[in-house]
């Protein structure tokens, strides 16, 4: 946000990991026209460009309070590099309890980016819908999981909708 400071993205991938959450996506505070965030920091004198194809939360279009804009943008990378590293990928899935939810973690997050090159690939060639029977069988062997109410001993039923 705008007033973070540069040590936010290294807080909050060490958050996420430390929680075990298997995918991310990180975007760039942008503001767009028409929004209140975009009047503010307009009127303030604080946006660098125009170029309307960069206002696309990976490049900064405006100065940050908290860092430079150059600053903002490497935390931006830095952040997805270090959340994607597998090194990352193997300690938040060693926070979930299961082998089963440790698989899934390292099967959804690492195919997220670490294949990434190969899901460009296979949409420019045209051959996605070929793998998706793959894609599917695999990630969908991981899902089904009871709901924590249902795997509760103690579960009571939910009172009547009125």
């Amino acid at each position: 946000m705008d007033g973070d400071r540069p040590d936010a993205f290294d807080r909050t991938v060490d958050w996420a990991v430390g929680q075990g959450i298997e995918t991310a996506t990180f975007h760039i505070m942008t503001p767009y026209p028409g929004t209140g965030l975009y009047q503010r920091i307009h009127a303030a004198g604080r946006l660098l460009h125009h170029d309307w194809d960069r206002y696309d939360t990976r490049h900064v279009v405006y100065r940050p309070i908290g860092m430079t804009p150059g600053q903002l943008e490497d935390g931006y990378w830095r952040a997805y590099r270090r959340f994607y590293r597998w090194s990352a990928i193997w300690r938040g899935a060693s926070s979930h309890a299961t082998p089963r939810d440790r698989m899934r973690h390292r099967t959804y997050a690492g195919g997220w980016k670490k294949f990434e090159p190969l899901w460009h690939l296979l949409i420019r060639t045209g051959q996605v819908t070929r793998a998706l029977p793959l894609l599917e069988s695999l990630l969908g062997s991981f899902g089904g999981r009871p709901s924590p109410r249902a795997a509760s001993p103690r579960a009571v039923s939910p009172p009547a909708a009125f």
